[in-house]
């Protein structure tokens, strides 16, 4: 795969995971929004309430951002990123009140969704509800399953989010093995010790 280190194959990376998340967590419930990568002060991501996006035939699609500030993130935390903006998006589909004070209040419905449909851990925020969002095991072997890496650009600025630290890249909680052999290979977000039954060769990290 090629690294995802320039704008246009980023968006489109981004596009492709929603669809997985899309048919994994929603059954393919969902339409496809326009996705966007823009910088967006003190926010990860955002869905917009109504179908912003018009093409020449007349059909109107929501926007799906991505803070452009904060794709330095590892993958798990993207993915999680963007199931939290299709809970949302499954909201709005569903007539479902999921925030207040103009959407930026989360409210205990938003939470139950997040943890029942998209299996994430979702904390409270003292000011905006039910909102902090983090990936659980079940993103890390959403990322591992259909063998998602990092995205390797973003914008550079000074934003931070609140309690955040300045930005440095953490590790991805996936880790590759690959067998010295014959080349096959996998993702766990442990260390382990595997044998390759076809060579007899113990795996190593990539």
């Amino acid at each position: 795969m090629k690294k995802l280190n320039n704008y246009q194959r980023t968006v489109q990376y981004l596009v492709k995971v929603f669809k997985l998340i899309n048919e994994d967590y929603f059954e393919n419930s969902l339409p496809q929004p326009q996705t966007t990568v823009q910088s967006t002060v003190g926010a990860y991501g955002h869905i917009t309430t109504s179908k912003v996006w018009k093409n020449d035939d007349g059909m109107a699609s929501y926007e799906l951002n991505i803070g452009a500030d904060y794709l330095y993130r590892p993958i798990e935390e993207l993915v999680a990123t963007l199931i939290h903006e299709s809970v949302h998006l499954y909201c709005l589909e569903n007539d479902i009140k999921d925030t207040s004070n103009r959407g930026i209040y989360h409210n205990k419905t938003f939470k139950r969704i997040a943890e029942d449909k998209g299996h994430l851990i979702i904390s409270r925020h003292p000011k905006y509800g039910w909102t902090i969002t983090e990936p659980s095991e079940e993103t890390l072997d959403f990322c591992i399953r259909h063998e998602l890496t990092d995205v390797l650009i973003t914008r550079q600025s000074n934003v931070l989010l609140p309690g955040k630290s300045p930005k440095t890249k953490r590790p991805s909680s996936t880790r590759k093995y690959m067998c010295p052999c014959c080349g096959n290979s996998f993702r766990a977000t442990k260390f382990l010790r595997v044998l390759c039954m076809d060579c007899d060769e113990q795996f190593v990290l990539a």
